[in-house]
């Protein structure tokens, strides 16, 4: 897979650069940040404690329409080495109520996961909340999935419904790295089992109440553990979600909450753990430049669950607070702190900083 995300990568830059202007040719779009952390904590290693300047991943998109009805997306991260195939898909539009779409895509779980992708410059802070982490990045929710999509939206004079549904491959819990971390696979070329993911995404933005967004999310799939380092896994899970979102000139206010079903079938007893996860983040611009933001974030688990065991998750709780500043019309600058609890009992701080931009 990674021998053919640089292929892809190559031709995709070879064919932006070389396709004649009088056709229609493909424009090659990206992001990228630099970044400064510091991990304030009395158990963290010397590195952490003394910070460090870090290279993001370069991310690089194509989107582009085929014809009136049909378009194509592929988007490749490039990160310490390892190139990423992160979104590929093509999607034929029949209506404004229905388009359907194949391929790898975001989830569509949550407003986060459907608004935000892989440049730090879309987003207010610096980081998507630890729990919407990307799968490679110790994720702990399918944010992708490979599969079918079909999305629409209706007006009236009500406001604007939309949804979105999918049927896809079911993730696995594998092994990766030396030496070997447990982390979440989407399954770009197998299913490990017949039963396919499902899920469905509706949200409703009533014409009263200018900016208003409401969501609510079901997803349910069957996880098995590929790991063979790992203990047995064999979970039903499903997660259930909700939104509430304003948006609307300078003001910014996004809140989320998941509730994760984990159903063990290895157990001699099967046994159903529950697990609760949201954040809130509100932020305000002032002058077009300045924009003040603060989120908090927090994770309750069931501690006997083997799908948040088999991937290292605990308790957590962050809470951040930071500035971002606007360069130019396509940069930014992030300056924030974060106040960690883990377990209930470890609380460390973070600093950092970033300078993210579009291309």
């Amino acid at each position: 897979m990674k021998y053919l995300c640089r292929l892809l990568s190559v031709g995709l830059g070879l064919f932006a650069l070389l396709a004649p202007r009088s056709s229609q040719a493909f424009e090659l779009h990206g992001f990228a940040d630099v970044s400064y952390h510091q991990d304030i904590h009395d158990d963290a290693s010397p590195q952490e404690n003394n910070g460090a300047f870090t290279i993001g991943p370069v991310d690089l998109y194509v989107a582009e329409s085929l014809g009136p009805r049909l378009d194509v997306l592929t988007e490749i991260a490039f990160e310490s080495g390892i190139v990423d195939l992160e979104r590929l898909q093509i999607g034929y539009l029949f209506s404004d109520a229905l388009k359907v779409s194949a391929g790898r895509f975001h989830t569509p779980l949550g407003y986060w996961n459907t608004a935000y992708h892989h440049g730090a410059f879309l987003h207010t802070p610096i980081q998507r909340p630890f729990f919407l982490q990307f799968e490679d990045e110790g994720g702990i929710l399918p944010v992708h999935s490979v599969g079918l999509l079909l999305s629409g939206r209706r007006f009236s004079g009500a406001g604007e419904l939309s949804y979105s549904a999918l049927v896809g491959n079911g993730s696995s819990i594998i092994d990766e790295g030396t030496p070997a971390v447990p982390v979440l696979d989407p399954n770009n070329e197998m299913d490990p089992n017949k039963n396919k993911a499902v899920g469905l995404r509706a949200t409703f933005a009533p014409a009263p109440l200018r900016g208003w967004t409401v969501g609510a999310s079901a997803y349910d799939s069957h996880v098995l553990n590929e790991g063979t380092a790992l203990p047995a896994l064999d979970v039903t899970q499903s997660v259930l979600g909700a939104d509430l979102t304003f948006l609307d000139g300078p003001s910014e206010l996004i809140a989320e909450y998941f509730l994760v079903r984990d159903k063990d079938k290895v157990a001699t007893a099967t046994a159903t753990h529950t697990n609760h996860l949201y954040y809130v983040q509100f932020g305000r611009e002032f002058a077009e430049r300045m924009t003040p933001y603060a989120r908090h974030e927090q994770m309750s688990l069931d501690e006997a669950d083997p799908y948040m065991g088999g991937l290292g998750a605990i308790d957590k709780r962050i809470e951040t607070v930071g500035v971002r500043f606007r360069v130019g019309s396509q940069s930014v600058v992030k300056v924030e702190g974060r106040f960690i609890t883990n377990d209930g009992a470890d609380s460390h701080q973070e600093y950092g900083a970033q300078w993210a931009f579009t291309f």
